[in-house]
């Protein structure tokens, strides 16, 4: 589709191969990577999506819903790379690489359009706590505690930890993020 993205084709006669550009290579390579990067986000999503909207905890059917679903997601998906295997190349071979990118262009462009056509049915659960925020507010917290000394070892009352909780409090691994739970002041943060 672009003659610039790829080497000039090889002379028959002197046996002579181009080998492609810095250039083309790049694009190649990043090419590469954003298919990756595409795939490596849509594809966990989309299970653990599916299966969020079929989990009904109260329903006694629910083991055999989800399981009748991941049987039809992983039979979908094989039938979909054999599809894509199959049927795509074929067209790029008999009609050429134009019409299989568009076949392909327009299979994706169908997909999103019905993915949002669909959504006012789609389940939208609300998103609990971010781990990821949690950790970020221990991180900012043992940065301030810093210059803190560590209490003795076995004073666990030196640390903030629930009271029935099987966590050993201080760890040993990580330590630097003990200084998150140390109590400064113990009669006003206790």
């Amino acid at each position: 589709m672009v003659p610039e993205s790829k080497p000039p084709t090889c002379d028959l006669l002197t046996q002579r191969c181009r080998s492609p550009t810095a250039a083309q290579m790049s694009l190649l390579i990043s090419s590469f990577v954003l298919i990756s990067i595409g795939a490596g986000g849509v594809r966990p999503c989309s299970l653990a999506f599916g299966a969020d909207q079929l989990d009904q905890r109260d329903n006694p059917k629910n083991d055999k819903v989800l399981k009748s679903f991941f049987g039809w997601y992983y039979a979908s998906a094989a039938i979909s790379v054999l599809i894509a295997l199959t049927g795509i190349v074929y067209i790029q071979d008999h009609l050429g690489y134009r019409v299989g990118f568009s076949v392909s262009a327009i299979l994706m462009l169908l997909s999103v359009l019905l993915f949002f056509i669909a959504s006012p049915l789609y389940l939208k659960l609300n998103p609990s706590k971010s781990l990821l925020t949690g950790f970020l507010q221990v991180m900012v917290v043992a940065y301030k505690n810093r210059n803190l000394t560590f209490p003795l070892p076995d004073s666990t009352g030196s640390y903030h930890h629930r009271r029935d909780s099987n966590i050993v409090a201080p760890s040993h691994k990580l330590r630097f993020l003990n200084k998150a739970c140390i109590i400064k002041n113990p009669g006003q943060d206790c």
